[in-house]
């Protein structure tokens, strides 16, 4: 049975309100339920109860959604964790990203691809990368990713299993990106208009790329009281476009 010890991360969920903290010996949490003090919660298991609070041991989604700081709108784990499945990413997986942002899609893609494989990613603001390096510092569980606080123009290396984008205007970049990856590899993009997806289906019709798919998710949750079940007064709608592609070389018919 896994215990909580000093330095690990935990989840503190107090009437709905949800609090990521990493345990210290000498701290406290303090909150509307009054101190909880972490020397009480060593050598205790996950998953319990103490005074009106809920203790558990924190998901991925709680890490990117309490833990990472945001100097950018953030890919949500409701794009994010389909992006890597969508990318079919595995253990071993090599994947692009241009666009780093606060990190938060590329701590996802790095528990997808795991410590035998590798996350490459490009950031061009150098506020953004600083803050990037230490969400992944901090949270990172393996040293599988590679940080780069430059413009994307190219990469001379392994070819990539997958490729995301999640810039501004990523028509510019997308002729590199397709360079970088394996023939028919997947490559994912995220834009917040409609204005910009179809600048970006406009370039794909130029050629070089089949399977291409526009789609958002939207996530309803329900009240979970047994009496009155129905859909939340709120729910998260459109945060962005997905499209995706893939890699597509044409043959000249021979015959």
């Amino acid at each position: 049975m896994k215990t909580i010890e000093d330095g690990q991360l935990i989840l503190i969920i107090w009437r709905g309100r949800r609090y990521l903290k990493r345990i210290a010996l000498d701290q406290s949490f303090h909150g509307k339920g009054g101190m909880l003090r972490y020397s009480e919660l060593i050598g205790k298991p996950y998953g319990i109860r103490i005074s009106d609070y809920d203790i558990f041991e924190p998901t991925i989604e709680d890490i990117v959604m309490y833990g990472l700081k945001r100097e950018t709108q953030i890919v949500f784990p409701k794009e994010s964790f389909y992006i890597a499945f969508r990318l079919s990413l595995k253990k071993g997986s090599r994947v692009l990203e241009v666009g780093t942002g606060s990190g938060a899609n590329t701590y996802i893609l790095s528990h997808a691809v795991g410590p035998e494989g590798c996350v490459v990613s490009f950031e061009q603001e150098e506020r953004h990368f600083r803050n990037a390096k230490r969400n992944i510092d901090r949270f990172g569980e393996w040293q599988n990713v590679e940080l780069h606080n430059e413009e994307f123009t190219g990469y001379q290396g392994q070819e990539f299993d997958a490729a995301f984008i999640d810039v501004r205007e990523p028509w510019i970049v997308l002729e590199k990106v397709r360079d970088a990856v394996k023939p028919s590899a997947p490559i994912g993009m995220i834009l917040p208009t409609a204005n910009q997806v179809s600048d970006v289906l406009k370039a794909l019709e130029e050629g070089g790329y089949g399977d291409t798919e526009v789609l958002e998710i939207l996530i309803r949750k329900y009240k979970t009281v047994a009496e009155r079940v129905r859909p939340n007064d709120r729910m998260i709608a459109h945060t962005g476009y997905l499209v995706f592609t893939r890699k597509l070389d044409i043959l000249e018919n021979e015959s």
